[in-house]
């Protein structure tokens, strides 16, 4: 697979400039800022360049400015690597974490998961966004943990308020697209304490800072067609752990925003990880888990790729014997 189908061709991000978070405008391989774009081309009328924590609320005026510009890098882009990048949504009103949303075994029992007709609803819980972090930071994994696992996830971005729409109209609701890497941790010590309360543990595995890296930026949707035919592929240390397509999403992106939005508005900014799909299996005997020291790298075609090193830490945690 070439590699230029896990490039970003456009999209708008978060990045720091003078140590201060602005938006970026991503085209192919450089970066510039929005208010550098501003200061070129007539803006749209009475519209100040928006601080990133209030760019999503405008997200289809600006988008449509965008697009509709002829834009060309030149000597005052910077190349994406020599840019810091935060998380493109770094002030998410809600993440929503999508689980057992493909057809895959269950890596617990080793058994396939029940099928979408019997489970009627999918399995979502929801992310803290202190978790969030950009391309290229580190991710520091807690003392105690028996095995750190990463899962590449197709993120829809939501980019107007939605509130009971139905799927038929979802996409209309949907601003983009990024990739998550929705870090799960392991810890056997608390497997023991949990025999004795029957709590879900998910804001345990998944909630340190940091362990919801997100891409550089937002691929508006429609550059990026359907989320469910996406090529995707992961390497750990540089090996090759997952090469496949979204194509067994059970839950659609058009479906889990209808399920959300009859619970709850969504609003723009919002987040919605759609799961991870199968991994590649390992040679016999050897265990799943990201070690020491070890580059992740994800990639999802049309969507570009997020890279994170994993850094294990020697600070305790409370109750851990």
């Amino acid at each position: 697979m070439s590699s230029h189908v896990f490039e970003i061709g456009f999209g708008i991000g978060t990045i720091v400039r003078d140590g201060n978070p602005s938006i970026g405008v991503v085209v192919n391989d450089r970066v510039t800022t929005l208010a550098d774009i501003a200061t070129r081309h007539p803006a749209p009328p009475d519209r100040t360049v928006p601080q990133p924590r209030d760019f999503m609320g405008g997200w289809d005026r600006w988008h449509s400015w965008l697009r509709g510009l002829d834009l060309k890098p030149d000597d005052r882009w910077q190349p994406l690597d020599a840019v810091k990048f935060m998380a493109p949504v770094p002030e998410p009103w809600n993440i929503f974490q999508t689980y057992h949303n493909y057809e895959r075994p269950s890596r617990i029992t080793g058994r396939a998961d029940p099928p979408k007709a019997e489970r009627v609803i999918p399995d979502i819980f929801m992310g803290s966004r202190s978790a969030l972090a950009g391309h290229g930071d580190a991710v520091r994994v807690e003392h105690g943990v028996i095995q750190f696992d990463f899962e590449l996830e197709v993120t829809a971005v939501i980019g107007r308020t939605a509130y009971r729409v139905p799927a038929q109209r979802a996409e209309d609701y949907v601003a983009g697209y990024a990739i998550a890497n929705d870090f799960t941790t392991h810890f056997g010590w608390w497997s023991e304490l949990r025999k004795h309360s029957r709590i879900n543990d998910n804001i345990r595995m998944k909630n340190f800072p940091g362990y919801t890296p997100m891409s550089r930026a937002i691929v508006p949707r429609d550059l990026v067609g359907d989320p469910g035919n996406l090529a995707v592929k992961a390497t750990v240390a540089g090996r090759l752990r997952q090469d496949t397509r979204t194509n067994r999403m059970l839950w659609s992106v058009a479906e889990l925003v209808e399920y959300l939005s009859h619970i709850m508005p969504l609003r723009p900014g919002d987040l919605i990880l759609t799961g991870s799909p199968e991994e590649l299996p390992l040679p016999p005997g050897e265990r799943k888990g990201i070690k020491d020291g070890e580059l992740v790298v994800c990639e999802v075609e049309k969507l570009g790729r997020l890279e994170n090193r994993v850094v294990f830490q020697t600070e305790r945690q409370p109750h851990e014997p």
